[in-house]
């Protein structure tokens, strides 16, 4: 064991401030972390451009809009998987949006237990209004960083994203 000259009170201090060192240091470089607080800082920013913008819509409730913008009439279980969330989050979803004549949910002709997610016209009417703040919000965040930067960042979290979705898809 490695002799110190600290006495007890100040061995603490020293070890807790390596301690405090190496959080910090686990913290401000851990990938989750920055981009989980990215997430909530994006989350907060387009929340408030669509509640200023007078859109009822919340970013939970955006990220199923997206994709049925891109594709309407998906099951479920489509929305489910391509927004990488569960059922349950995505039938409240679907609740929450249907009480706000958003969507509707029509049964599939092809498979009765099935239900597909078709937007309103409500939904379509502004949809381009929602689009336009998302652009605004996205010009916001990529202010003072290159193209090549933001090339990079995209390729190395879409390389992130895939390793944890076939990490999660063999569990």
């Amino acid at each position: 064991m490695k002799q110190t000259n600290l006495t007890p009170e100040t061995e603490y201090i020293h070890m807790d401030t390596i301690a405090l060192e190496s959080f910090e240091r686990v913290i401000d470089t851990s990938i989750a972390y920055l981009v989980g607080r990215t997430s909530r800082a994006i989350i907060k920013r387009l929340t408030k451009k669509f509640s200023d913008a007078g859109f009822d819509v919340s970013y939970e409730q955006w990220s199923i809009l997206i994709h049925l913008y891109r594709k309407d009439g998906q099951t479920q279980q489509e929305l489910s998987t391509i927004a990488v969330k569960d059922k349950a989050a995505i039938t409240r979803l679907l609740n929450v949006l249907e009480k706000k004549n958003i969507v509707l949910r029509i049964p599939d002709r092809s498979d009765k237990r099935s239900k597909l997610v078709y937007l309103t016209h409500k939904a379509k009417a502004f949809r381009n209004d929602l689009m336009a703040l998302v652009e605004e919000m996205l010009q916001e965040a990529e202010q003072g960083i290159s193209f090549e930067e933001m090339a990079r960042c995209k390729t190395t979290l879409n390389k992130i994203f895939a390793n944890f979705d076939r990490l999660n898809a063999s569990d």
